[in-house]
């Protein structure tokens, strides 16, 4: 008898031990400068790349939506995974890390191995959870660390005050000097892959002698961070619980974005030079922490302050007040930190938060209970306005508040982006110490919570007026958008401006040669623009 045999196809083996074979028996130095290679030529630098890397035309884009993109989340776990892991000897799966196809079959082991995962961890019940860190992994890289913004934000609230006397003590240097030689040294490291004995801060007018204090803080011989990255990995696993799965793995490039090879005659590298941004902006929190409450206290006022000042600046009709104090039961009562007012009443009131958001609070597998912390904070910021709702509500202060008044927790970092089974709880959280605390706090006073980080407070403000933006809060806290970002309700339901406005305020307010360097930097890309 005849006839078709049926043969299941063989499974494929998994991904992740063929991934981590191919990182360990391929040299670091190669590996490394393929990755900065990659980086450049899909960050508009493909000049400085030619010779390094042989790639389709396609290949040069920095549209992330292109089939040839290599995300730049995906290169950053890559090269966590090569760090997590010792090198061996070769055994026939050494890469050639001078094609885009050694880039290309990398990405895509890394997905595979994240898909094998995928099948054992995720379910109907944590899928949303998933969506959560995916946002927290993504979202940072789509909007990277080189706007104005973000550096003039991060040296008004960590660069002056109680914070700056503390670096400039710890560090023998100010903030500002550490930021404007980092941001010299970024320079150097987008232009070429290595970089010998860095010097030329006089471009700045700054001594090269800051550089021996600025590179042993931005990188480390990379035996020594594989043993520090490994360490740093065990130590969340430990504290979770759980292994992480390999799309989540910290990142040590995060706090080292520079990396010293002996086998490259003791040269530097930065794989993906945008690190060294965010170590100068969003981690200069690491430098601060150790400081204690007196140093995270004067960051947090700077933060209110901040809030303020931007509010008043890109919304004139606002008047952003600050928090009042008033007498409950004899006792003094701080209303929330930010009371927005327009046309002559208080139409959203602001409890603003420079918690800083832990790897915890981004990947772990019950974010709440793992970073308990930080989300206790966020829980007591949605009672703090219920309070506060209620107590207007019982004339127990004297304001004059909208009844459609919307409270907002600002954040310093998106603590709840994509995460509204997150949200839930936080409110489940905040209405069991309303129970606690003042049980005559009622179903009304309960407002639903706004969540809005500052980095989409800026965006809604530089591109709404004044009733836009309360517009988009109010849609908000209905029903229908509960689990949304605001930027993106703001962005779904309620018409922009036709011209944005500029962020009000300059960088060169505390970097003195920022404008110097802008001004030189457009004459160098109009020069080049010329036929």
């Amino acid at each position: 008898m005849g006839g078709k045999s049926k043969h299941k196809p063989k499974p494929r083996p998994p991904a992740l031990p063929i991934l981590k074979q191919m990182l360990a028996e391929t040299k670091d130095g190669p590996l490394l400068r393929m990755f900065w290679a990659i980086d450049a030529i899909q960050d508009d630098r493909e000049e400085h790349a030619r010779g390094l890397l042989r790639y389709p035309p396609e290949a040069a884009t920095s549209d992330m939506l292109s089939k040839y993109a290599a995300h730049k989340w995906d290169l950053e776990t890559l090269i966590a995974v090569l760090l997590n892991n010792p090198k061996s000897i070769w055994s026939g799966r050494a890469l050639n890390t001078t094609t885009y196809d050694a880039v290309a079959m990398l990405v895509n082991h890394l997905r595979r191995a994240e898909e094998d995962e995928h099948r054992d961890r995720l379910n109907n019940d944590n899928i949303l959870i998933e969506m959560h860190r995916i946002g927290h992994r993504q979202f940072q890289w789509q909007r990277g660390w080189r706007r104005p913004q973000d550096f003039y934000r991060h040296l008004f609230i960590y660069g002056q005050g109680i914070c700056a006397d503390y670096f400039q003590k710890t560090y023998g240097m100010s903030v500002i000097d550490f930021v404007s030689v980092s941001f010299v040294v970024f320079g150097m490291m987008i232009g070429s892959p290595w970089m010998a004995n860095p010097r030329g801060l006089r471009i700045i007018d700054l001594d090269d002698k800051l550089l021996d204090i600025v590179i042993p803080m931005l990188s480390g011989e990379i035996a020594d961070l594989r043993t520090a990255s490994a360490k740093m990995t065990s130590d969340i696993e430990t504290g979770l619980g759980a292994s992480l799965p390999i799309a989540y793995q910290p990142s040590y490039l995060r706090l080292k974005p520079i990396i010293q090879l002996r086998s490259e005659s003791g040269r530097y590298i930065a794989p993906l030079p945008d690190l060294i941004l965010m170590r100068v902006t969003v981690g200069l929190f690491y430098d601060l922490v150790s400081g204690g409450t007196t140093v995270t206290n004067d960051a947090a006022n700077r933060f209110e302050e901040y809030a303020h000042k931007v509010i008043k600046a890109l919304c004139p009709g606002f008047d952003p007040l600050p928090a009042a104090k008033y007498t409950f039961n004899k006792n003094p009562v701080d209303t929330p930190d930010v009371l927005l007012k327009h046309d002559n009443k208080i139409v959203a009131v602001f409890e603003c938060k420079a918690t800083k958001l832990t790897f915890q609070a981004q990947y772990g597998d019950d974010p709440v209970n793992d970073s308990k912390t930080g989300y206790e904070q966020m829980a007591k910021a949605i009672f703090q306005f219920w309070k506060f709702f209620s107590h207007v509500r019982r004339k127990l202060v004297e304001l004059d508040v909208a009844d459609d008044a919307v409270g907002v927790v600002l954040t310093m970092e998106p603590w709840t982006q994509m995460g509204g089974p997150l949200r839930a709880r936080l409110i489940s959280a905040a209405k069991d110490l309303a129970a606690q605390k003042d049980p005559l706090i009622t179903e009304e006073d309960m407002r639903p919570p706004v969540f809005c980080a500052i980095q989409d407070l800026e965006e809604m403000l530089v591109s709404s007026t004044e009733e836009q933006l309360l517009q988009a809060f109010r849609v908000a806290t209905t029903e229908k958008y509960r689990s949304w970002g605001v930027r993106e309700v703001r962005e779904a339901e309620v018409p922009a401006i036709d011209k944005r406005k500029d962020f009000p305020f300059s960088v060169g307010d505390f970097l003195p040669w920022w404008s110097k360097l802008k001004v030189a930097g457009k004459a160098a890309r109009e020069a080049k623009a010329k036929p």
